[in-house]
């Protein structure tokens, strides 16, 4: 019978020791393949190495990527800095000129955004696929202001300090805030009223269900009153206690 006991207190110890290690590990692993399954859709793109990222992309995006460069090497030091990040690895920026490898680096999305922080990789759609005459000076000028760069820049930072446990509106929230800090666009002003009739607990709970763009303008004058009346350290308190 004690024989028996002894093999039953192991089995129970090593379910118990299995569980454990899925409990930290599983996370890790799953963090690992996301991030091979961006990369692995680089396969054939070209590489360019900026003070602060490794950019990756085709021909089609060649002319932006000096754009790309400046803006990321220019900003992202600021973004850190304002979530008070130090140290840290590169960022890794992906542009796709084709949205089926987009989808297949980030998972199949009902809208497509022009961008997405995705693996701990900042993933944007070719500038070409959701602007006319891309390459014009003009159309430079407008993606610094509107292109989705500060923006993914901001998920990256938030997930360098604070990993992936910010719900997701306050993320979304705090992304366009940071965005409207650093190029002044806000993020949809004329949903305004409509958003203000959401309320926060809806917003908390069903985020994914309300309409985006309303849900995005909910988030970002959330995050906005917040800074205005208890300031951005105010800001990164909340982020760090969620």
């Amino acid at each position: 019978m004690k024989k028996y006991l002894n093999a039953a207190v192991i089995a129970g110890l090593g379910l118990i020791l299995g569980l454990l290690l899925v409990f930290l590990i599983g996370p890790r692993l799953e963090c690992v393949y996301l991030h091979w399954r961006v990369i692995s859709q680089t396969k054939g793109m070209s590489e360019t190495v900026s003070e602060w990222a490794d950019i990756y992309y085709t021909d089609q995006d060649k002319d932006y990527i000096p754009l790309i460069s400046r803006l990321t090497d220019d900003y992202l030091p600021l973004i850190l800095n304002d979530f008070h990040v130090s140290g840290g690895r590169r960022a890794v920026i992906v542009v796709y000129s084709e949205v089926s490898r987009f989808r297949a680096a980030v998972s199949r999305l009902d809208i497509l955004p022009m961008g997405a922080y995705y693996g701990g990789v900042i993933n944007i759609i070719s500038p070409s696929l959701w602007m006319a005459n891309a390459n014009d000076a003009s159309a430079k000028d407008y993606f610094i202001q509107n292109g989705p760069l500060i923006h993914e820049l901001t998920h990256y930072a938030a997930d360098l300090k604070y990993g992936g446990h910010i719900p997701v509106w306050l993320a979304e929230g705090a992304a366009l805030y940071y965005e409207y800090k650093y190029t002044g666009v806000e993020w949809r002003p004329d949903l305004e009223n409509e958003a203000s009739e959401i309320t926060m607990s809806d917003l908390e709970q069903n985020f994914r269900i309300i309409d985006e763009r309303v849900a995005y303008r909910k988030a970002f004058d959330a995050v906005n009153l917040i800074v205005r009346k208890y300031g951005e350290d105010r800001l990164q308190q909340l982020l760090a206690q969620v």
